[in-house]
């Protein structure tokens, strides 16, 4: 019996501990001699790695360390960009929805030629889309990257940098197109909203803007949308409810809600729902300013006085 035991305590088998709910080992591992610190990295890595585009994403990551230093000279930022955009081709709308991979796809808009952003622009706006990945990223859109906390910004970038390019703002516009009046009162959304309407030309993005208007303003924004319209800009609210009176009442209605789910979510901060408030000023009776927008911005006066 005695040698039974001693077998039994000299037999290499994990020992069973209940607390942990594991088997643990006598003998100590690496990983045990290990830091704290090191062993949360350790974790942090192989949690990364198991992510889409792992094998891509990490080299990706280095290059944009080395892409991001302000002393490189204009042809080694060129040379790290070409690296960074062959690595994302094909992966950029998967990339930019990751939190600590964004960045790289940010890097190409920012430090890329523009047949680099093009492509970029033309793979995130869809037009670019292979046709195996069209039904896995089908609910996956531009407007959709707008309204994700990291992904957002990579539709800054695209906004910023391609606005000089009269490709990118027709992909950019289109790809918007049905989605503005849930873009303007999204907390992360309207980010966008304010950069795209401050920086691409009036005449672009007017038919965006008439969205916010409401639904019935659709087919006059597509029409005039088309270019066979010589004026440089489409015409002001007050000029069209002033055309189309029974327009009035509808277009009132809309803003009124639009309007209160944005102070709901205190986004008075930015320029687009000024111009907002103004239009529906202009063509609100004052029965209508007195009973609806006086109350309503009574609590954010102040914010709008500092703004």
């Amino acid at each position: 019996m005695a040698m039974k035991g001693a077998h039994s305590q000299s037999s290499g088998k994990p020992k069973y501990d209940p607390k942990k709910r594991k088997f643990q080992n006598k003998k100590s591992s690496a990983d045990d001699n290990l830091s704290p610190a090191n062993k949360k990295r350790a974790l942090k890595h192989e949690r990364q790695s198991h992510r889409k585009h792992a094998s891509s994403v990490q080299p990706a990551k280095e290059l944009w360390n080395q892409l991001r230093v302000k002393t490189n000279d204009k042809e080694t930022n060129i040379k790290l960009c070409a690296e960074l955009h062959e690595l994302l081709k094909g992966k950029c709308l998967e990339v930019a929805m990751q939190h600590d991979a964004s960045r790289c796809v940010q890097g190409v808009l920012q430090y890329g030629n523009e047949q680099m952003r093009l492509e970029v622009v033309k793979e995130l706006c869809g037009g670019d889309a292979k046709k195996d990945d069209e039904t896995k990223n089908q609910n996956v859109n531009l407007a959709e990257l707008c309204k994700i906390q990291y992904a957002h910004f990579v539709v800054l970038k695209m906004i910023k940098y391609g606005s000089r390019n009269e490709e990118c703002i027709k992909l950019i516009v289109k790809s918007l197109k049905k989605q503005m009046t849930k873009l303007a009162i999204h907390s992360v959304g309207a980010r966008v909203v304010e950069l795209l309407f401050g920086t691409f030309p009036p005449k672009s993005v007017a038919p965006l803007k008439l969205e916010l208007y409401g639904p019935q303003y659709a087919l006059f924004a597509s029409v005039n949308a088309t270019g066979k319209d010589n004026s440089p800009t489409l015409p002001s609210l007050t000029e069209f409810v002033e055309d189309n009176p029974d327009k009035r009442e509808p277009t009132l209605a809309h803003l009124q809600a639009l309007l209160q789910k944005g102070l709901d979510k205190s986004l008075t901060g930015f320029g687009y729902f000024h111009s907002l408030l103004l239009d529906y000023a202009s063509i609100a009776s004052p029965e209508d300013i007195r009973s609806f927008l006086t109350p309503a911005l009574a609590e954010h006066s102040l914010h709008l006085l500092s703004t």
